[in-house]
């Protein structure tokens, strides 16, 4: 399922936007990523204006001819959606694995790895859909990149503009999409020379960024239950660029 992470509190409302946006659309369940930093802490925030924001429609369907409920959409890959009790469109669904061509339950072990391929492929196109990322402090290419997310974003953010004040060649790298990754991901963290991973807890998003892109990255790990200091980062960013 898709995996997206909340940096501040006033982030949260947007991020929550599109946990909906892609449930709808992909037909999936959206895990958000938060933590109790983010809950407990506060900062200025300007209520947006809704109309500023661009809608995005759940069309459901309502033609009987041809449909059952294991249809695919061509692009997005996600089901139909028919709202219960939509007549000459009611249907059982279930857990169990289906046929991908009738949607009637199969134990075909062929059937079953198309079916779990599709699923897959669901989930990854929706890279194609979320922005590529930026470079929040700095710029592409460079020395070293601190790779981070969720409530990790203030103290990262802080250090990183403190060192490069100072003359130190270092930028910020913050993820909101943690998968399916944004496309451009790989080109952007091989740029740097190195690569350090800061996060609160023992390196989930280190391993999976060199699973997926062979980069060596190192890990920055915090997890005593504190948040980052703004001067431990800077110690990691001094001691990677003094070398």
């Amino acid at each position: 399922m898709p995996v997206i992470s909340v940096s501040t509190p006033s982030d949260g409302y947007d991020v929550a936007i599109e946990a909906i946006r892609l449930a709808t659309k992909y037909m999936t369940p959206v895990m958000v990523l938060t933590d109790g930093y983010i809950t407990n802490a506060s900062e200025p925030w300007r209520i947006p204006d809704p109309s500023s924001y661009e809608r995005f429609d759940v069309e459901f369907r309502t033609d009987p001819e041809n449909f059952h409920p294991f249809l695919r959409d061509d692009k997005t890959l996600a089901r139909p959606w028919v709202k219960p009790g939509t007549p000459e469109l009611m249907h059982r669904i279930g857990g169990i694995e289906r046929s991908y061509d009738t949607g009637h339950i199969s134990y075909d072990p062929d059937n079953h790895q198309k079916m779990t391929d599709v699923r897959a492929a669901k989930i990854n196109g929706i890279a194609d859909d979320i922005p590529e990322q930026e470079v929040e402090v700095g710029a592409p290419g460079g020395k070293l990149a601190i790779v981070g997310w969720g409530s990790t974003f203030g103290p990262i953010n802080r250090a990183v503009n403190n060192m490069r004040d100072d003359g130190y060649d270092v930028s910020q790298i913050h993820l909101r999409y943690i998968w399916p990754l944004p496309r451009n991901l790989e080109e952007l963290l091989k740029s740097y020379d190195q690569v350090l991973v800061a996060e609160m807890n023992t390196g989930q998003l280190r391993t999976l960024l060199r699973a997926e892109y062979l980069v060596p990255a190192e890990g920055l790990n915090k997890v005593n239950g504190k948040p980052f200091l703004i001067g431990e980062l800077e110690d990691a960013i001094r001691t990677r660029l003094e070398k």
